[in-house]
C-alpha cells in the first residue's frame, strides 16, 4: 500500500506524493549493494590516492570539512525555536526551527551509536598498521569510522533546509555532498563511510518529516488550503498554537 501525503514544490504549490514501500525497500537494498562494493572495491585505494595527492589542499579542505560539525545547526536552529515559540509567538517558524534540529541531533545521536556497534577502523589504522578491518563495540576513536558523523549532520542539515526551503535544495544538497567528500580527501574517512551516514541523515530526515506531517504540522514553505489534517493537540502545546 501507498502512503500519501502532502508535499509542496519550489513554487509553492501542494502535491500529492506517493512512495511506495516497495520503492523505499528496493532504495534500501540498492543502497546497501552500493555500500558493499565501495568497501570492497574502491574504499582502500581511494584512501591511499587521497594521502598522497591531498597534503597540498589539506589545511583547506579541513575548514570547510569542519561545516560538518552538528553545533553549526543545532545552536540556531534550537534558538530559532526558542524565540519564535516564547518570544515573538510565531509557531510555524518555531516549528520548522525544531524540525531542523531534530534532524540534526537525531542523525548525529544514531550515527553515533552505530559508530560503536559497527567498529570499523579508520583510515589512519589502514596506512599505520595495515588494518581494514571491524571491531565491533570498541570505545576507541581509531574504530569510530562508520557512518561518518560530519557528513551525517551536513546531510542532514542539507536535507531539512531542503524541506524548509525547496527552492534552494540543489545548492543546499551540492553543498551538503561537498562538505561530505571532504571528510575523504583529508582521509578521516573511507568513501562508503560518507555514503552510509548520508543515507543515515536521509532516513532520519525522512521520519522526522512524517511524524511533523502526522501531527498535522507542515514544515514546508506553504500549506494547502483545507488539504491537511488540523495540527493535533500535543503540536498546539508544543509551538503555541495552530501550526
Amino acid at each position: 500500500m501507498a502512503e500519501r501525503h502532502i508535499r509542496t514544490t519550489p513554487k509553492g504549490e501542494c502535491v500529492a506524493a506517493a512512495e511506495p514501500v516497495v520503492a523505499r525497500s528496493l532504495a534500501c537494498a540498492a543502497a546497501a549493494v552500493l555500500l558493499g562494493a565501495l568497501i570492497v572495491l574502491v574504499d582502500r585505494p581511494l584512501a591511499y590516492y587521497c594521502k598522497q595527492h591531498g597534503n597540498a589542499i589539506h589545511d583547506a579542505i579541513a575548514t570547510l570539512s569542519s561545516l560538518g560539525e552538528g553545533a553549526w545547526y543545532l545552536v540556531p536552529s534550537l534558538l530559532v525555536f526558542v524565540i519564535a515559540r516564547f518570544i515573538v509567538r510565531r509557531p510555524a517558524i518555531a516549528a520548522r526551527g525544531l524540525f531542523v534540529f531534530l534532524g540534526v541531533a537525531l542523525a548525529g545521536l544514531a550515527c553515533d551509536v552505530l559508530k560503536v556497534l559497527v567498529g570499523r577502523s579508520r583510515p589512519l589504522v589502514l596506512f599505520r598498521e595495515g588494518g581494514y578491518e571491524f571491531w565491533h563495540l570498541q570505545l576507541n576513536a581509531d574504530y569510530e569510522s562508520f557512518p561518518s558523523g560530519h557528513a551525517a549532520c551536513a546531510a542532514a542539515a542539507a536535507l531539512a533546509f531542503a524541506v524548509v526551503a525547496p527552492r534552494y535544495r540543489v545548492q543546499l544538497l551540492l553543498g551538503a555532498l561537498l562538505v561530505a567528500l571532504t571528510r575523504v580527501v583529508i582521509v578521516a574517512h573511507f568513501l562508503s563511510d560518507v555514503v552510509a551516514g548520508a543515507a543515515l541523515a536521509w532516513l532520519v530526515v525522512v521520519s522526522v518529516e512524517r511524524t511533523f506531517t502526522r501531527h498535522g504540522v507542515a514544515v514546508g514553505p506553504a500549506v494547502c488550503a483545507g488539504g491537511g489534517m488540523p495540527p493535533s493537540l500535543f503540536a498546539q502545546r508544543l509551538f503555541g498554537a495552530s501550526s
